[in-house]
């Protein structure tokens, strides 16, 4: 049995959320992100003696995008051989395809059984990305943006005032007043780091679409070891409303001295999910180096016997996809 980090990207728009929502590992459960890459992991060649089942690194809602979100998982097969990462994309790229996925799998590392995707991470990074009109009222945009980016109504913004609010978040607090209420008896800890917190202009998706100009986009980029659920949306959430004039920085700094699940402001409305998105989990590159396991070291079939049975494997699973 063999440990491998997968790292993955997904459009979350169609699905639950990444995590499972039926218990039972012998029900596929395709409308979450983690139920379809499970899934597809069962139609590679050869097939695992395990069942796949993952243990994730960040949890995302439904509707949250991700451009890089990892994951490890335990493979085995009969021939006790190390899986191929280049195979490992091939069919479970296929079968996104072939079933509709907005999920694509970017790299499948052999690794040591010590190293975790999620308690090896060294810090995470969310973009929120939204957009102000130029115009009043304008409510025309393009598809693309209409997946990824929170629209704005209002064309009032003050960016600087909202840059500005950034501040206020940044280093070691409680964030009790800016998460989720938990539905679980288990002890959370409230207190985050926070590394870094900006608010920087970016561009249109489609810069060519006529409607793009109609706009400003921007981006707030977030970047911590670990965040609280629903934590970045209500902070952009919070710094919208203050680029809006509807609180001031001081009702911010009130919410962080005094952290409680009671002491949210209801002039704040936490953004919606479309325009967040998971840029990348990161890791030490040394430890990741260590933790790999090499091209050389990875056991080959022992005989030509195995060799040919493991492409009558692949063409036969190669069929069966393309039915």
């Amino acid at each position: 049995m063999v440990r491998y980090l997968l790292k993955f990207s997904y459009i979350g728009t169609q699905y639950r959320g990444l995590q499972k929502q039926i218990s039972d590992s012998f029900i596929r459960d395709t409308d979450s992100i983690q139920g379809a890459l499970e899934t597809a992991l069962l139609t590679v060649s050869p097939k695992s003696l395990i069942r796949p089942v993952l243990t994730l690194s960040s949890r995302t809602d439904a509707g949250v995008h991700a451009l890089g979100n990892t994951a490890h998982v335990e493979l085995e097969n009969k021939h006790n051989t190390i899986y191929n990462s280049i195979i490992v994309k091939k069919f479970v790229n296929r079968y996104f395809s072939k079933c509709g996925h907005t999920i694509r799998l970017l790299d499948c590392t052999p690794v040591t059984n010590d190293f975790h995707s999620r308690y090896s991470c060294k810090s995470r990074t969310y973009l929120y990305r939204f957009m102000v009109p130029k115009i009043p009222e304008e409510q025309r945009i393009s598809l693309p943006e209409a997946i990824h980016t929170y629209h704005l109504r209002s064309y009032n913004f003050d960016v600087d005032r909202a840059r500005r609010g950034t501040q206020l978040f940044m280093g070691t607090k409680d964030f009790t007043t800016f998460s989720a209420r938990a539905v679980t008896d288990r002890k959370i800890q409230y207190v985050r780091a926070l590394q870094a917190f900006t608010l920087e202009e970016a561009q249109p998706l489609m810069p060519f679409d006529p409607l793009s100009k109609n706009f400003t986009y921007w981006h707030f980029t977030c970047k911590a070891r670990s965040f609280l659920y629903n934590q970045v949306r209500r902070m952009v959430g919070a710094l919208i409303t203050l680029g809006l004039g509807g609180i001031t920085e001081k009702d911010i700094t009130v919410m962080l001295q005094v952290p409680s699940h009671y002491n949210w402001n209801p002039r704040i409305t936490p953004v919606p999910p479309n325009g967040l998105h998971l840029l990348n989990v990161e890791y030490d590159p040394d430890e990741l180096r260590r933790c790999t396991i090499l091209e050389q070291q990875e056991e080959k079939p022992r005989s030509e016997e195995q060799m040919r049975e493991l492409q009558l494997e692949e063409q036969k699973q190669e069929l069966q996809l393309k039915k």
